[in-house]
């Protein structure tokens, strides 16, 4: 074979390997909201702090999306999801106290650059402090995040046309939408067993 009849497989390789990095990113956004809600903080900063790690991760360490990953690594994904997202999560909660303050009209909008450069050197040490402190609820959607991620790699990696091009989509959606709705209106007593 040549260079050139291999380079139609690495192209749809490729395709594939950024659908599964999108889909389980775009997953993993919405548990990140799910938790930080269930730790009673802001969903916006649960969503960027996993908006950042999953796309670096999945996109480098699943090399080939053509065929799925075990459970076993995708659990092993999901511990470092809960380890790294809980202490950068950490990390934006100054921010986001700027940003809430802000919507609620406490603040005026002259004052959010000095409140954010504020913010960012707290975030130093509410690195430590406020990632360590959910750090449990931040495992417990690690577990999540591996098993949905398993569920969409084997979707992505289908042979099935239908299933591969939308099953994934069709699951990081819907499980993501259950998991806020059930984060947001999940009785209280239920949810602070969780974090």
């Amino acid at each position: 074979m040549t260079a050139l009849s291999l380079s139609p497989l690495r192209i749809q390789d490729s395709a594939l390997r950024i659908k599964l990095t999108a889909s389980v990113a775009l997953y993993g956004a919405a548990l990140g909201s799910a938790a930080i809600l269930v730790s009673i903080i802001a969903a916006l900063t649960g969503a960027i702090a996993v908006t950042l790690i999953p796309p670096l991760a999945i996109y480098h360490l699943r090399d080939t999306a053509d065929e799925s990953g075990s459970l076993l690594l995708w659990l092993a994904l999901g511990l470092g999801f809960g380890v790294a997202s809980s202490f950068v999560a950490g990390a934006l909660f100054p921010l986001n106290a700027v940003f809430i303050t802000f919507a609620e009209g406490e603040i005026a909008f002259g004052e959010i650059p000095s409140l954010v450069a504020e913010g960012a050197l707290q975030g130093i040490r509410s690195f430590f402090i406020d990632g360590a402190l959910a750090i449990y609820t931040w495992f417990l959607a690690g577990a999540l995040f591996g098993i949905g991620g398993w569920i969409i790699d084997h979707f992505n990696a289908s042979p099935n046309a239908v299933a591969s091009k939308y099953g994934t989509w069709a699951f990081a959606i819907s499980a993501g939408l259950i998991l806020v709705a059930i984060a947001s209106f999940g009785p209280p007593e239920t949810l602070r067993t969780f974090g």
